[in-house]
């Protein structure tokens, strides 16, 4: 596995076992370096980002005393991560990049950014339109004699149980594009199996979400369209790939 993941940067020598480890530690050093700079700015930053969040409900409640503390800690890692991950993905990129052929190389440089953008898509369209749908349909069973009183824990709890997994189901077409233009997928294989995929989105969709209906069908709603987007996906690519030939 060694021999293919990297040779050395002078010669043709390859690099020992022990070389790799050297190498993996240091990155490994690089990107929790990383990870602790985004935390501490991302605390630093998470009253202004909690009352960002706070715009849809106005007005919301702590339960215990160290509550509060606790949702802007879970701000900041989340946010820690997010502004890491250029890093991380730079430093995996590195590690594995010399043992890789120049088409990986090529799918992965242009997948890569449009992975990015469709993460951020993912995330406002989720912020944007599905978390004050399903916002307004929980809120809409209170009373005159049940009142809610929602904790800002398990609030960001339920913002991020939507806008996170919605950022990683829009990774879908990408994910379909690549696999397409390095012949593990074809757009025969995508559309014999609809059915079972079709069971399994809706599976992830109870795994991903909050355990309520609503969550879950407006996630498995859109899933199911990027799904069919991806097949045409597929057959743009697949058709790109063997136009001209026998």
């Amino acid at each position: 596995m060694f021999k293919r993941l990297r040779r050395a940067k002078t010669g043709d020598s390859e690099m020992t076992l022990v070389d790799h480890l050297a190498e993996l530690r240091r990155r490994i050093i690089t990107v929790l370096a990383a990870l602790f700079l985004g935390v501490l700015v991302g605390f630093y930053f998470s009253q202004q980002l909690v009352e960002y969040l706070m715009i849809i409900p106005g007005q919301l409640v702590y339960l215990y005393p160290g509550e509060a503390f606790f949702v802007h800690l879970k701000i900041a890692l989340v946010t820690g991560i997010v502004l890491a991950f250029p890093v991380i993905i730079y430093q995996i990129l590195r590690f594995i990049l010399p043992g890789l052929k120049n088409s990986e190389k090529k799918v992965l440089f242009l997948g890569l950014p449009f992975a990015m953008v469709l993460f951020i898509v993912g995330v406002v369209f989720a912020y944007k339109v599905i978390l004050p749908l399903a916002y307004s349909f929980f809120m809409g069973f209170g009373t005159d004699s049940l009142e809610p009183l929602i904790s800002i824990g398990s609030y960001v709890s339920f913002v991020l149980g939507i806008v996170l997994p919605f950022g990683i189901v829009f990774q879908l077409p990408l994910i379909v594009l690549l696999l397409t233009s390095i012949g593990i997928l074809s757009p025969e294989v995508l559309a014999r199996y609809r059915k079972p995929i079709v069971l399994v989105i809706f599976i992830l969709s109870a795994l991903l979400t909050p355990p309520d209906v609503i969550s879950q069908t407006l996630m498995a709603g859109p899933m199911l369209l990027l799904y069919e987007f991806s097949i045409i996906l597929s057959k743009l690519v697949f058709w790109n790939k063997h136009k001209g030939r026998p």
